[in-house]
Order: structure tokens, then sequence, then C-alpha cells
């Protein structure tokens, strides 16, 4: 942390006290995220709205209520207007799926890494969903990785808390075509982030808004065949034949404990 006291302003920034531009951590258009080197934990703040922050503390302090999770970021409370949670060095996953290593199984990002990252996911919003939140935006950039590789679900600053409206809009290609306060809903989005993680894109990546409505609205979804058993997984979550994430975690687990040659198959 830095030793200033004062809260630094640049522009519309309003950095938390003692924080300034060279710990920012994080940036996105409603906060930033800053890092405490000292403690080894981040503080997140809402740029203008205090409402999504006081969601993502309701939500926080729900889970630690029921004891937390090991693949959701640990809560340490609130500073001043934003809260303190676990610090995930390695960023976001996405660096590593753009970046897999030099194909032979080597890298950091293999299918069999991919497939555990999944699974740690729906386990993560299995927690969630029997803590009665809704994420409402489950996608590849707001899952973070541990010192130790482990996945990380974040980012709940727009979910839904015993059936509060959610806070956040969620990206076409990840968009349940029903109801969003829903466990369906996420557990769609669910089958879009896993599609992600194994091919490096977004399901109907390039497509227009307007024909991926359409299409999910009709049960068209991008073709999984060549991704194996995980391919299947990822069909059921987008024909809503999953009931919990419990469910989606067991196949994932599957997929898993099975020989790597199916999994071979998967494009990275």
């Amino acid at each position: 942390m830095a030793n200033s006291n004062d809260e630094y302003e640049v522009g519309e920034i309003k950095y938390p006290t003692g924080f300034g531009l060279k710990d920012i951590a994080g940036w996105g258009s409603t906060g930033l995220v800053v890092l405490d080197k000292a403690s080894g934990t981040v503080v997140k703040t809402a740029h203008d709205n205090d409402e999504l922050v006081e969601r993502e503390r309701r939500v926080y302090e729900r889970f630690t209520e029921r004891g937390g999770h090991p693949n959701i970021l640990r809560y340490y409370g609130t500073f001043e207007r934003g809260i303190r949670l676990e610090h995930a060095p390695r960023y976001n996953i996405s660096s590593l799926i753009q970046n897999p290593g030099d194909g032979d199984g080597k890298g950091e990002a293999t299918p069999e890494r991919r497939l555990r990252w999944a699974a740690q996911v729906a386990d993560a919003l299995g927690f969630v969903h029997d803590s009665s939140v809704i994420h409402g935006d489950v996608k590849l950039a707001n899952v973070l990785l541990g010192a130790e590789l482990d996945a990380k679900l974040t980012d709940f600053a727009g979910s839904s808390i015993d059936g509060s409206p959610l806070l956040v809009g969620v990206a076409q290609s990840h968009q349940y075509p029903g109801e969003l306060v829903s466990t369906k809903a996420d557990i769609f989005s669910l089958g879009c982030l896993i599609y992600e993680l194994m091919t490096g894109t977004s399901p109907y990546e390039g497509r227009s808004d307007k024909d991926i409505k359409k299409w999910y609205s009709r049960g068209i979804f991008p073709d999984v065949k060549a991704l194996g058993p995980v391919g299947s997984v990822i069909a059921e979550c987008w024909q809503g034949k999953y009931a919990t994430c419990r469910e989606v975690v067991q196949d994932l687990k599957r997929c898993r404990e099975s020989t790597l040659s199916p999994v071979s198959t998967i494009p990275i």
C-alpha cells in the first residue's frame, strides 16, 4: 500500500486512500481494483455507482456466512467505499488460453487443465446457487487464476441475491433465451464459458447480436462434436438438460477421468 493518506484523483478516477495509479491491478467501465502488496489483497471500488459495491458486499458476506468456496475469492470485509478481496496473482485465465504453450502438452493451458478449470468453475457456481445467488454474468473474463493455477469465479457486482434484479447486462453470446434470474440462465452461460475455455473463442464469435439471439431462441447452437465428451456437456448446458451445477461437475469429472484420446481432439 502506498504511504500517502490522501485520496488520489486523476480526471474522473478516485482511488481508495493510500493508493494511486501504480497500484491498479484491474480496470473496467464500472470500477477499478487496486493491489495492496503489503497484505496480498486487492481493494475493489466502483467509479460512481455505490449500488454495485453494496450488492457485491452482500453477496460476498452471504458466501462467507456459508463457509466460502475455494474457487471464489476470499472476502476480507469493506475498505472505505469498496471491498477487500483475496488477490489472484495470475489474473485473467484468458491470457493462458490465448498463449497455451508450444502445443506438445507442456503449456499451462493443457486440455486436461482446461477440464479441471471448467469443473472448478461449475462447482463454484453450484455453491453460488446454493447461496440463493444468481451470478448473471458467467464468462471467461470473470474467472481469475490463483497462485497454484486454481480457477476463481469473480465479479458479483451485478448478481442477483434472493431474487433481486440483475445489475449487469449479459453478452448476447452468453445470454440464455429465457428468464435471466435463474439457475438455468447461469448454467447456459456456463456452457458458453466451457466452450470459450476449450476453443479460445466465444460461441458464434464475430456474428451479430441479432443473429445470435435468433439462433439461441430457436435452439440453434455451435457444433461441438469435435470437442468429444466435453462437447456433450456444453450442448446439454445449452439445451437445459442440467437441473444443477452439481450434475455438470460430475460429467466434467468423467471427462477428465476418461483417456486423453477423446480430449485430444479439442482444437486448441
